[in-house]
């Protein structure tokens, strides 16, 4: 494969997987504070044109829960 197939494929990969994460992130702060957390990117479009501004803690939030949930299904199964 082409190193310019390769660098699609994972950009693409860290697009749609930086989108899945915020979204969590962002359902997490909604239940937790009842619906106050107003967030700015709603679709997979606003979500591209706003990445540079400072999602960091709401994408850490929504990574640690995916952590936790695997970590959960793993104690669980043993």
């Amino acid at each position: 494969m082409s190193l310019a197939f390769d660098l699609f494929i994972w950009l693409m990969i860290e697009t749609i997987l930086g989108f899945l994460i915020y979204s969590t992130g962002c359902t997490i702060l909604k239940i937790v504070t009842f619906g106050k957390f107003k967030s700015e990117i709603t679709d997979y479009v606003s979500f591209k044109a706003n990445k540079a501004k400072d999602v960091y803690l709401i994408c850490l939030l929504g990574f640690s829960f995916y952590v936790l949930l695997i970590g959960f299904i793993a104690y669980m199964s043993h």
